[in-house]
C-alpha cells in the first residue's frame, strides 16, 4: 500500500509518455505508485508504459477494459486499481515539478479536514517556460461563480483528492464526450466538501497554441459535445438548486454559461439553436427581457457580413457597461 497513486490515462502517447513518467521518477517524495491505464493505442505507448513498470516496480501497466472509451474511463479504471489513500490524476503530456507530491503529502496531513487540495500550473508548449504563464490564478471571488461561468480556477492535475472523497463523487462522468473536469470539480463544490488552496506552481500542462483538434476546439464547435453541454448545464442547475445555492449570484454567472453556449451553436451557422439557447435561459429567470433583447440583437449583429468587425467598433465607441452582457 504507497502513500500516493498517480493515474495516468494514456492514448497514442508515445513520444511523450516517457517525458511524464520521467517526472514522477524525478519526485522527491518517493511513496508513491504511478497507474498507466493505456487506451487501446495504435502506437507503442503501451509497451513505453510496460518498461517503465520492469524497470521500476512503483510504474503499474494495464489496457483498458471494456467497451466504452476515453481518458475518463481510463481515469476510473485507474481509481478502482489504486492502493493510495491519496490520488493525483496526472494527463499523459504533463508534467509534475519534482517536489509537487512531497508538498502535496505534507500539506493534506496538515489539514486532515479536507477532502482535496488545489494547486497552480504553468503552460507550456515545447519547454517548461516557453509560454510564462499560469492556467489560471486564484483570486478573492468564489471558485464555484468562477467556474459556473466557465472560469476554470484549475483543472485534472492541479487537485491532491483523498480516496474516499473521490470515490463519493463518482469519479469521472463517463457519458460526457468532453468537460469531465469541470462536472466533477463542480459536482465537489457543490457537495461543499472542504478544501484548500496553496498559490504553488507544482505542475506544467502542455499546451499546443497551433493544434486545431483538440479536445477544448472540439468541445466548443461539435454539436454532439455542444448538446451535452446543455444537459450539463441543466443538471448543473438542478443540484445547485437541490443545495440551496442557486441564488442571485449564481444566476448571474450561469446566464453567462448560457450565452457561451448560444455564441459556441451561432459560431457553427445554427442561428435557431443559439436562438433557442438563449431563451430558454431568459425563461429560467435568470436576466430581465431587456438583456434577453440585447442578446437577440447581439446575435443580429454577428450575423451580418462584417459582424464581427462592427461588434469590434461597438466595444471601441461604447462604453463597456453597455455591451459587457456579451463580452466573452
Amino acid at each position: 500500500m504507497t502513500r500516493v497513486s498517480v493515474i495516468i490515462p494514456s492514448y497514442n502517447r508515445e513520444a511523450l509518455l516517457c517525458e511524464t513518467l520521467d517526472s514522477l521518477r524525478a519526485q522527491t517524495f518517493s511513496d508513491w505508485e504511478a497507474i498507466i491505464v493505456d487506451d487501446n493505442s495504435k502506437d507503442g505507448s503501451l509497451e513505453v508504459a510496460r518498461r517503465y513498470s520492469a524497470l521500476d516496480g512503483r510504474f503499474r501497466a494495464f489496457s483498458r477494459q471494456g467497451e466504452k472509451l476515453g481518458a475518463c474511463v481510463c481515469r476510473n479504471q485507474g481509481l478502482s486499481f489504486a492502493t493510495g489513500d491519496l490520488i493525483v490524476f496526472l494527463d499523459s503530456d504533463d508534467l509534475l515539478s519534482e517536489s509537487c507530491l512531497e508538498h502535496r503529502v505534507i500539506a493534506m496531513d496538515r489539514f486532515p479536514d479536507c477532502g482535496y487540495g488545489v494547486y497552480l500550473s504553468e503552460i507550456f508548449k515545447h519547454t517548461i517556460g516557453d509560454q510564462k504563464q499560469l492556467w489560471n490564478s486564484f483570486t478573492e471571488t468564489g471558485d464555484l461563480l468562477r467556474f459556473l461561468s466557465l472560469d476554470l480556477v484549475w483543472f485534472t492535475t492541479c487537485p491532491i483528492w483523498r480516496k474516499p472523497v473521490i470515490l463519493q463523487l463518482g469519479g469521472f462522468d463517463e457519458t460526457l464526450p468532453s468537460f469531465q473536469d469541470w462536472a466533477l470539480h463542480v459536482r465537489a463544490l457543490i457537495a461543499g466538501i472542504k478544501y484548500f488552496k496553496e498559490p504553488i506552481r507544482d505542475n506544467f500542462h502542455r499546451y499546443d497554441y497551433g493544434l486545431k483538434n483538440t479536445i477544448s476546439s472540439v468541445a466548443s464547435a461539435d454539436p454532439d459535445h455542444l448538446r451535452s453541454h446543455e444537459k450539463l448545464f441543466f443538471k448543473t442547475i438542478s443540484d445547485l438548486r437541490v443545495a440551496g445555492l442557486l441564488d442571485e449570484r449564481a444566476r448571474i454567472q450561469l446566464a453567462k454559461t448560457f450565452w457561451w453556449l448560444a455564441r459556441r451553436w451561432q459560431l457553427i451557422a445554427n442561428d435557431p439553436e443559439a436562438h433557442r439557447i438563449w431563451r430558454q435561459a431568459h425563461r429560467l429567470g435568470y436576466f430581465s427581457w431587456l438583456r434577453y433583447l440585447k442578446g437577440i440583437f447581439a446575435f443580429r449583429v454577428y450575423s451580418m457580413r462584417g459582424g464581427a468587425h462592427i461588434a469590434f467598433l461597438i466595444r471601441r465607441l461604447v462604453p463597456k457597461a453597455y455591451y459587457k452582457t456579451f463580452s466573452e
